[in-house]
């Protein structure tokens, strides 16, 4: 773990001009970025997570920027979570998502996904809300405060919304996060998406509001009271480093900061800069509707090798046997075939090369098997003879 005492923290700089207030970074505390797009929100939201024990950058945006971690002071103490179809290499230790643990954690200073380190949007999407409320929300004591990057809160969203399927409730689930956050150690830092509707919920439970440049659409109605106190110009476009803060007891300060000078730029390419190469497999099926996922298939066949029946299978893996049967066949048919199920291959199977035989579904799966087999010759004998590759319908007789 890096040692903070040796670290420079990029400086912020207040001055209150309304009451007096203090920025509490030994209490898991929510700070809401507000402005532009290009107005430093992402700098700030950096140079707020150095004072923290320990960084969780996951919602990032699509160039990638979090990578700019792997030039800060903190770039030998850094874990990247990737997909499991992917495969990274480069200098820093990797994870795949649906493997990760709370404690593995525990060994560094910033946790790191970017979207480059999944195939897809839905592998990327399925991957953070496994990480976020299958690993992140088991922290139920804590000593030290984590701070939780979303530099895209857009991103959160879909991401619940494709598990979800509804807007209201992915929107539900975020503002839920943010309050509950504070109760598992995790101070929240959260770049807004639009200034109305769901970020208003945001405003409200936040507990610090940086405002950066608001442009010529002004501030939000909840929040026009700061014109007392800063002339609307001002806000309209203040330099990147400059900022208004709103404390949730009231007071009002001005203030700047370092701009990390580790953080991305424009254009520039950073896997080419630090040496990240990363190869990209075939993506795993998630199950839709009644459609059982590849990591469920996966379990099926693991827990029926485990306990060698059907029925205990479909109780612990929460499905009816008939199910279980079904994916057992299928699972032996395509090793037989093709000397591997793609299924389990796909996510790593532990079986993905053995047939799963048990006396009652050996027989039952080859007998389908041989069945399929043995109908496909005799249909073959019913068509007509040619000497080209092509199938004919009964009723076709080729001249000769």
């Amino acid at each position: 773990m890096v040692e903070k005492q040796k670290i420079q923290f990029p400086k912020i700089k207040l001055l209150w001009i309304r009451g007096k207030g203090k920025i509490r970074f030994d209490r898991p505390h929510t700070y809401t970025n507000l402005g532009l797009r290009g107005s430093g929100k992402s700098a700030l939201l950096e140079a707020l997570a150095t004072r923290f024990d320990k960084i969780i950058d996951l919602f990032g945006s699509r160039d990638s920027e979090g990578l700019a971690w792997c030039r800060s002071p903190f770039k030998d103490s850094i874990l990247f979570i990737v997909g499991d179809s992917v495969e990274i290499s480069s200098r820093w230790p990797y994870k795949k998502a649906s493997e990760l643990t709370l404690s593995d954690l525990d060994n560094y200073k910033v946790i790191l996904s970017v979207s480059a380190f999944y195939s897809n949007l839905d592998e990327e999407f399925t991957a953070l809300n496994h990480i976020l409320y299958d690993v992140l929300y088991r922290r139920i004591q804590w000593s030290k405060v984590w701070f939780l990057m979303v530099r895209e809160a857009s991103n959160f969203i879909y991401s619940r919304i494709k598990i979800s399927r509804n807007q209201s409730v992915a929107k539900s689930d975020f503002i839920y996060l943010l309050r509950e956050a504070r109760h598992m150690g995790y101070a929240v830092g959260v770049d807004t998406i639009r200034w109305t509707s769901i970020d208003k919920e945001i405003r409200d439970v936040s507990d610090y509001i940086f405002i950066k440049r608001v442009g010529v659409q002004g501030l939000p109605k909840d929040l026009r009271f700061i014109y007392q106190y800063v002339l609307p110009e001002s806000l309209m476009n203040p330099k990147p480093h400059q900022f208004v803060l709103l404390s949730n007891r009231g007071p009002i300060a001005i203030g700047m900061f370092d701009k990390p000078y580790w953080h991305k730029e424009e254009k520039e390419n950073l896997f080419k800069e630090l040496g990240i190469q990363i190869k990209y497999g075939e993506v795993p099926q998630i199950g839709v509707g009644s459609q059982l996922s590849d990591w469920d298939h996966a379990e099926i066949i693991k827990t029926f090798v485990d306990t060698g029946k059907a029925s205990e299978t479909g109780r612990l893996c929460g499905r009816s046997r008939g199910t279980v049967y079904r994916h057992i066949q299928r699972h032996n048919l395509s090793v037989k075939r093709r000397g591997f199920c793609d299924r389990c291959r796909r996510v790593k199977g532990k079986y993905a090369e053995q047939i799963v035989l048990t006396k009652t579904v050996a027989e039952s799966a080859l007998a389908h098997f041989h069945s399929a087999t043995s109908s496909s010759v005799h249909n073959s004998r019913k068509r007509a003879k040619n000497h080209v590759n092509f199938t004919l319908a009964n009723n076709v007789k080729p001249e000769t």
